[in-house]
């Protein structure tokens, strides 16, 4: 089969476009042809090897290795006899050990949920990670209460942009986003946010102060780092909680954990291979996202579909932040 892949870690260069062995599914697993896979943050992270160094503490990935953290496909195989019930049906699945770069991929049942097959595949596409991650956020990390103020830095971004989406289907009040330019501002509006925030301004704290009545965000959604960390704590009300899931621009200056005290305030990180340990979470999460979005309630942003080949460019096109939402990989147009 046709695979994106890596041998060393490394720029976008190291990427590989080639033929692999088709993987066999083992003890539970489906065997899914491919149709839609997508782009992520974490795929950029796992080829620079940050994954894999001592600091990270999360394991790693061996190599040579497929990337590829969702996709949806028809089901053409099964390993256990009792699983062959979804050999013809098309679902979108969550992909954690990666292999969505490519023709064919395993997946686990439970982290699999049946979509018509009429459904577009491309809005499924971009919903296990970044939409698991979202979901997760807003009802496992916290729970977001009917009413309350939310602030999605980032919002232009895959899980941003779903994120919007979600706090508002989850009955939040005044939902802000964040992003770097006014066409990334005139989008998370389009999503629903209540206000769009240019967090290059030095006085955009200020901006979502005003836009909630000085009181500040009850949850602060964080994947920037860098100054914007320490900035997030001048809109951040008290009772507020901080939720870190991400840090593009680095991890910011040391953090004094009894500042938390002044306010009240609660801050918790989020890494969402942490959940494999309670797959009932991600199962009812894929089951939220997909019936959503069967409902048009939720609709994920769709930034560009490029054939396989050309998952460089996606890569550059995601770390050079000129995308609005998800890039997918068209594994039918290799």
């Amino acid at each position: 089969m046709k695979a994106i892949y890596f041998e060393k870690f490394g720029t976008r260069d190291v990427l590989q476009f080639g033929d692999r062995p088709e993987p066999i599914p083992q003890n539970n697993e489906l065997l899914i042809d491919v149709e839609r896979s997508s782009v992520n943050f974490v795929d950029i992270r796992e080829r620079q090897g940050t994954y894999n160094r001592p600091e990270t503490h999360v394991g790693g990935i061996q190599l040579p290795h497929v990337s590829g953290l969702q996709a949806v496909g028809k089901v053409v195989a099964a390993a256990s006899e009792g699983d062959k019930v979804w050999i013809g049906k098309k679902v979108v699945a969550y992909t954690p050990n990666g292999g969505g770069y490519a023709e064919k991929v395993v997946a686990n049942p439970r982290f699999c949920v049946e979509i018509p097959e009429s459904a577009n595949a491309d809005l499924f596409a971009a919903l296990p990670n970044q939409g698991l991650t979202a979901y997760l956020l807003l009802t496992a990390s916290t729970q977001i209460q009917s009413g309350e103020s939310v602030l999605v830095q980032g919002a232009s971004g895959g899980v941003g942009s779903l994120a919007v989406q979600i706090a508002k289907i989850l009955g939040a009040g005044e939902v802000i986003g964040t992003a770097s330019t006014s066409e990334k501002l005139d989008f998370i509006r389009s999503l629903g946010a209540d206000d769009a925030v240019d967090y290059t301004h030095d006085d955009w704290p200020q901006r979502v102060l005003e836009s909630t009545g000085g009181l500040g965000v009850d949850v602060l959604l964080e994947s920037i780092g860098g100054d914007i960390f320490e900035q997030n704590f001048e809109c951040l009300a008290p009772f507020g909680r901080y939720i870190i899931f991400g840090s593009t621009r680095g991890p910011g200056q040391p953090f004094a954990p009894r500042r938390l005290m002044q306010k009240s305030q609660t801050m918790t990180g989020f890494y969402l291979p942490v959940f494999l340990a309670k797959p009932e979470l991600i199962h009812a999460g894929m089951e939220f996202l997909v019936k959503a979005t069967l409902e048009e309630k939720l609709r994920p942003s769709i930034a560009k579909v490029l054939p396989l080949s050309q998952t460089a460019e996606a890569h550059r096109l995601l770390e050079d932040r000129e995308v609005q939402g998800t890039i997918l990989l068209d594994t039918t147009n290799v």
